[in-house]
């Protein structure tokens, strides 16, 4: 456990797989200073890079939306040549796991002929170079940095930096969780599908945690549970996959969830055993597909749907409520915490988030909003930072916004040669909301890009919340997606109560919360088939730039509310850069792109700012 002194020896074992001897060796000896942490994930579910300076810089960048495609993933060459290979012993399981999940063998890069571009773009504004990198950290479950199956140094690219890569999968989802938070102390809670074989117990993986975690270096581990007879994360990854979609989609599942029936849930509700110590016990899970299978066949990607499937989705959401408001009281229980921090791949699930927060009734809840395995690189940064090179910590909340932000220049180079009308305009957000409010399909592009999953306004569709056609007019000419997918509302922080039945901050889209009776039918855009939204609070102090578009609405509406969703369509990451923007703009029915100082629209912009259409 940690002690909390400045003994650098005094690390949690949890933290380091058998070789981590060797970084506390050199932890001990050395008087090199610890300026810029780097964290790496190249895991199963994509790759990314975080930077911590000393100086309070936080930088994040996600792979595929780097590279342009959704769920890219990244190995080292001997890596991605095993995989591929059937005759292999080494990795089949991987193999099959990646196949299975993504329906194929996903796309991948290769580490060492993408790692020196993609980390030259990363570090080129803030005038860096890997050579000026001091510490690495990420995990010896990772692709490309699995040292023990690959052997691939990592120095080669970092030739001034420690390299440390012995920390455990789950380790990281708590630093994750827990030095994003701003909290002083708080139980942690992690839980995904699973980590990494653990020497320590006998090669079995770990599906969650229940830490306590303070300022001072404390990490006191209360429970472990165990995959896969106590992996949430498994569980749902079968019930969406049966629904015929795959891995990643477990978002589209929810979705599904309120269109389904309690039948097939009361059927399985008597054999899900909930422990006092957060685990739970379930039907084996080649069992339980059998189940499924039993009660209606799986469903294939872009089948038929029937009752049955809602009826499996609404199973899978329901039991995987049951076990996260169990995990939550758990947390608090063991801990003495009123704090909770919450990360892993289940953390996405933010019905569950929000019923779990209801129930077990947490004086403060932080969700890390990228909570999954991709989140992992900042977790990987933020634990060299605080806990190997003990810089004092942060002492507020990490904002969401870490992506390196493009310059004007920048901006006008994507613009030029385009064929559409270009505004440089001083009241950019006033006129964006116009065109929200005369009922057009309007993009943001601001600053940095959100590092998690659910675009916050900085890589944004914008619409009019109070239009009912809007929801499918979206998802079948824009966003090209299944119609029964909901979409999420931005409203001001101070009018959340009046609008929602939710009266505290949620940011980052992950709380899911009945709409208030009597005003469903003034933003139906927004407002699920069972009255519910996800909502995101928006305060000045989170994002100016959107907040001043939603208030300018509001003063020409009195609706303090628009929709949002991600700026993208299906199948392609969110957009990273002003070519992104331009291009995704271009090829779809977008109206209105605010760029910087610059509107792009499809027509004069005064024919979208002029009057309202019917």
């Amino acid at each position: 456990m940690f002690n909390g002194s400045d003994d650098r020896n005094g690390l949690d074992d949890r933290l380091f797989l058998p070789r981590g001897a060797k970084l506390r060796r050199w932890l001990h000896s050395s008087t090199r200073p610890i300026d810029r942490v780097l964290g790496i994930a190249c895991t199963g579910h994509g790759a990314s890079l975080s930077l911590v300076t000393r100086d309070g810089l936080v930088r994040s960048s996600v792979l595929d939306r780097w590279a342009g495609i959704k769920h890219l993933l990244m190995f080292a060459e001997k890596e991605e040549r095993d995989l591929r290979n059937p005759t292999s012993d080494i990795d089949r399981l991987v193999h099959f796991c990646l196949s299975y999940g993504y329906g194929k063998f996903p796309e991948c890069r290769i580490f060492e002929r993408t790692i020196e571009e993609w980390l030259g773009w990363f570090l080129a504004d803030v005038k860096l170079r890997p050579s000026d990198i001091d510490l690495v950290v990420t995990s010896d479950s990772y692709f490309a940095t699995c040292r023990s199956r690959l052997g691939l140094k990592l120095g080669r690219w970092f030739p001034r930096a420690y390299i440390s890569n012995w920390v455990e999968h789950h380790s990281l989802h708590q630093r994750q969780a827990f030095w994003q938070s701003g909290f002083d102390e708080a139980a942690v809670l992690t839980l995904d599908s699973s980590g990494e074989p653990l020497q320590r117990l006998d090669g079995r993986m770990l599906a969650g945690t229940i830490a306590y975690m303070n300022t001072k270096g404390e990490c006191d581990v209360k429970m472990e549970m165990l995959f896969p007879e106590s992996s949430p994360g498994l569980l749902y990854e079968i019930v969406t996959r049966h629904c015929g979609f795959r891995l990643g989609d477990e978002g589209k599942t929810m979705g599904l969830a309120p269109y389904g029936s309690p039948e097939l849930f009361d059927r399985l509700r008597p054999s899900l055993h909930l422990h006092d110590d957060g685990s739970f016990e379930f039907i084996p899970h080649e069992e339980f597909r059998g189940l499924l299978q039993e009660y209606v066949p799986e469903r294939w990607p872009h089948g038929q749907w029937n009752q049955e499937l809602h009826n499996v989705a609404y199973a899978g959401q329901a039991l995987i409520e049951a076990i996260v408001t169990n995990a939550f009281r758990a947390a608090m229980r063991l801990t003495g915490q009123r704090n909770l921090a919450y990360a892993g791949g289940v953390a996405l699930n933010s019905v569950a988030n929000e019923l779990a927060a209801r129930a077990a009734g947490p004086e403060s809840l932080y969700i890390a909003p990228n909570p999954g395995d991709t989140g992992q690189s900042l977790g990987c940064a933020l634990l060299g930072a605080f806990e190997i090179a003990r810089w004092p910590p942060f002492r507020k909340e990490i904002p969401e916004y870490l992506g390196r932000p493009y310059q004007e220049q920048e901006m006008e180079k994507a613009i030029r040669g385009c064929p559409f009308s270009v505004t440089r305009s001083p009241t950019v957000e006033a006129d964006l909301a116009r065109a929200i409010a005369n009922g057009h399909i309007t993009a943001r592009f601001a600053g940095g890009a959100e590092f998690g999953p659910r675009a916050l306004g900085n890589r944004s569709i914008l619409c009019d919340a109070r239009r009912p056609g809007m929801k499918d007019y979206l998802n079948e000419r824009v966003k090209h997606r299944e119609p029964f997918r909901p979409f999420a509302p931005a409203v001001l922080a101070e009018s959340v109560s009046q609008w929602f039945e939710l009266d505290e901050r949620s940011a980052y889209m992950l709380r899911v919360v009945p709409v208030r009776a009597g005003v469903e039918d003034r933003i139906p855009a927004v407002v699920h088939v069972d009255g519910s939204c996800r909502v995101q609070t928006v305060a000045e102090a989170d994002n100016p730039g959107l907040y001043a578009v939603i208030r300018e609405f509001a003063s020409l509406t009195g609706v303090p509310v628009v929709l949002n969703t991600s700026f993208n369509v299906a199948g392609k990451p969110i957009v990273e850069s002003p070519g992104d923007a331009v291009a995704c703009f271009t090829g779809t029915d977008i109206d209105v792109l605010a760029m910087g100082p610059f509107l792009m629209s499809k027509r004069p912009l005064g024919e979208y700012l002029a009057r309202a259409r019917d």
